[in-house]
């Protein structure tokens, strides 16, 4: 049977599927792992958590691969209306802290947004940043009373606690997560809690909990 690793983008999907897999895939252009274990669950993404999919068609996709070595793949579809006893073990990579939500939006806003926004800057900047934002306030949940499901928050990975070394039952991954903390290694900057990112997340997050706009002196 196959094992399933189910994670939003942005948090770690390529890396726990190496990890899992004993591989170690070159680093993507956009700060990823290029792990084609990874992507072979993706049936599409959206920019929050991917809740809204075909079920058949991920199982249909899926169903075509070779289970014989109890093999691991990813996808960014949230497992809760998928039928998990067809899989061996599920690991949900869960967004439901502040840190994780953070650490998502930090990366995805260092690797992927600021390259593509650079015709912006000043408010412009900040505006377009705090919108987008939004998008990362939502969290992506964990599964509940099932056997075969392990959830592990993304700040567990990224700070590699001890929940983390459970979640891939203590393979080996000490050059796996140097290499991905040298590439992600603004997440570990003494001043990245007061960092832009952090700065525009708590703008959002004020607006949407508060229901006004942000107020710049």
């Amino acid at each position: 049977m196959l094992n399933l690793i189910c994670f939003p983008h942005y948090t770690c999907g390529g890396l726990l599927c190496d990890i899992m897999t004993g591989l170690f895939s070159p680093i993507g252009t956009n700060g990823g792992i290029d792990s084609i274990h990874h992507s072979v669950g993706k049936i599409g993404d959206t920019s929050t958590v991917m809740l809204d999919y075909d079920a058949d068609k991920f199982m249909q996709k899926v169903s075509l691969m070779d289970t014989k070595n109890d093999t691991w793949i990813g996808t960014h579809c949230w497992p809760g209306q998928l039928p998990l006893d067809n899989f061996n073990k599920i690991l949900i990579v869960t967004t439901t802290t502040f840190k994780s939500k953070i650490y998502r939006w930090a990366r995805v806003h260092h690797h992927y947004f600021l390259p593509t926004w650079k015709n912006l800057s000043g408010i412009d900047l900040v505006d377009k940043s705090r919108e987008t934002a939004k998008n990362y306030l939502i969290p992506f949940q964990p599964v509940l009373d099932k056997p075969n499901v392990l959830n592990v928050e993304f700040a567990d990975v990224v700070e590699t606690t001890p929940e983390f070394y459970h979640a891939i039952d203590y393979r080996e991954s000490a050059d796996h997560m140097a290499r991905w903390k040298e590439v992600n290694y603004f997440l570990y900057t003494e001043n990245f809690w007061k960092s832009q990112a952090v700065d525009q997340f708590y703008q959002a997050e004020l607006e949407i909990n508060l229901g006004r706009y942000y107020r710049y002196i």
